[in-house]
């Protein structure tokens, strides 16, 4: 943050040593060795918003939970992850958000993928002969107006690339896999229905993550994580704080706090850089009222 910010705007002690942790620099490093996890199989959505934001040459690490890319961000077994975290059609991944807040990991990138959800089975199935659909639940939601015309037995799976897998491997022509036309390509899989979503401009936002608490100078979203005390205005407070500093809020989660019966921490998102003095003003009001301000990182959005 440069000298002249801090002089117009005086931080609270803890405020500062938090944003002191963070560094300014050009563009997100990337380089040979670059790994980056993602929940999933090769053909995953998570595996396309890596390739999209890193490039097709980019080393990716498939691993089984969204958990275990937190995981292989601690064990430095890759520099970056990918988890979604919001879709147009769904709504919010409710336990990233849980994630976010359990692992000391940073937000330094955001990726919006448009989400064509299919219907892939084997080559020659006819739509008569499928009597089990796989999906993540996600995709089993955001399809659910089509998969209501059939009877088919719906089965929820960690990930909608590994039900189109699933298929392949069983070789069952009454099974089904609701995933991506990648998905299709990459396990030999016939599209019965290119476009199966409720919702045609269907997109999920995924976020990349990393240990190191650095963000670029075109960063223009903030995201912070705090808790509030059980009092009358608590959360109308720091609204006001970004209300009154000009700063457009995009997004707004509770969750409940773990082992405390009606206690909530919010997860917020808003517009703005932290080398701004206005930014800066309203995350020192913030951290006043609120209880464990996180600064989960400042990055660009799409």
């Amino acid at each position: 943050m440069s000298q002249n910010n801090k002089e117009l705007c005086p931080v609270n002690e803890v405020l500062d040593a938090a944003l002191k942790e963070f560094c300014v620099i050009q563009s997100i490093p990337v380089d040979e060795n670059t790994v980056v996890a993602y929940s999933g199989v090769p053909g995953a959505f998570a595996e396309q918003a890596a390739v999209d934001f890193f490039g097709e040459s980019c080393h990716r690490l498939p691993v089984g939970s969204f958990r275990q890319v937190m995981e292989s961000l601690e064990q430095n077994e890759a520099q970056y992850g990918v988890l979604p975290i919001e879709n147009s059609s769904a709504g919010n991944v409710e336990s990233n958000y849980d994630l976010l807040s359990e692992y000391d990991m940073t937000i330094v990138g955001e990726q919006i993928i448009e989400v064509n959800q299919a219907l892939l089975a084997l080559p020659g199935t006819k739509l008569e002969q499928i009597r089990t659909v796989y999906s993540h639940p996600q995709g089993l939601m955001q399809c659910s107006r089509f998969l209501e015309q059939w009877d088919w037995h719906l089965v929820s799976m960690n990930n909608t690339a590994k039900s189109a897998k699933k298929v392949k491997e069983e070789q069952d022509y009454s099974q089904a896999a609701i995933a991506s036309e990648r998905a299709a390509k990459l396990y030999g899989l016939e599209i019965l229905n290119p476009v199966a979503n409720n919702n045609r401009n269907n997109a999920t936002r995924f976020i990349i993550l990393s240990k190191n608490r650095i963000y670029t100078k075109d960063a223009n979203k903030i995201g912070i994580t705090f808790g509030l005390p059980h009092e009358s205005g608590s959360l109308y407070n720091v609204l006001g704080s970004i209300v009154n500093h000009n700063l457009n809020m995009t997004m707004i989660e509770s969750r409940p706090i773990p082992g405390k019966q009606w206690e909530y921490y919010f997860y917020i998102e808003f517009i703005g850089n932290l080398e701004n003095a206005e930014v800066t003003m309203a995350l020192s009001e913030i951290s006043r009222t609120s209880i464990e301000l996180r600064i989960l990182g400042n990055y660009h959005t799409t």
